[in-house]
């Protein structure tokens, strides 16, 4: 596993970009999440997207349950949304690609997402509160 360069700055243009959707998980693919965790844990980051490391690949890892005897670490490949509530929240918010920069942002309290595990498989998550804000 390496630690890989986070790409940083607003106006960067990998992060305004429209990622591809990942055709195979692959050996490559698995490499690239490995390193992609570890850069996250490595900067104590609650999530990361493939661009935010140069690749423009749809591919997040979430770390849900933060700071709990529960928390766990999921690599999402080919995420989507299936439901976004119109209830919101606000909260402070930090970007790993905009370093030492922090705002309120509003989110929806919960959503519905849609992925593709490591193994191929199909999965859905309902997330609510911080582990919605965070995907």
């Amino acid at each position: 596993m390496a630690i890989l360069s986070i790409i940083t700055g607003v106006d960067n243009k990998i992060l305004r970009e429209v990622s591809a959707p990942v055709k195979k998980i692959d050996r490559k693919i698995k490499k690239l999440v490995a390193d992609m965790i570890e850069t996250m844990q490595s900067v104590d980051g609650l999530g990361i997207a493939a661009s935010q490391v140069g690749e423009n690949l749809r591919v997040f890892i979430a770390r849900l349950n933060f700071d709990t005897a529960n928390e766990i670490i999921v690599p999402m490949i080919n995420s989507e949304f299936l439901k976004v509530s119109e209830e919101t929240e606000e909260g402070e918010e930090g970007c790993l690609s905009v370093p030492r920069v922090f705002g309120v942002v509003r989110r929806a309290k919960k959503v519905t997402i849609k992925y593709t595990d490591l193994r191929g498989q199909p999965q859905t998550l309902n997330l609510g509160d911080l582990n919605a804000r965070i995907v």
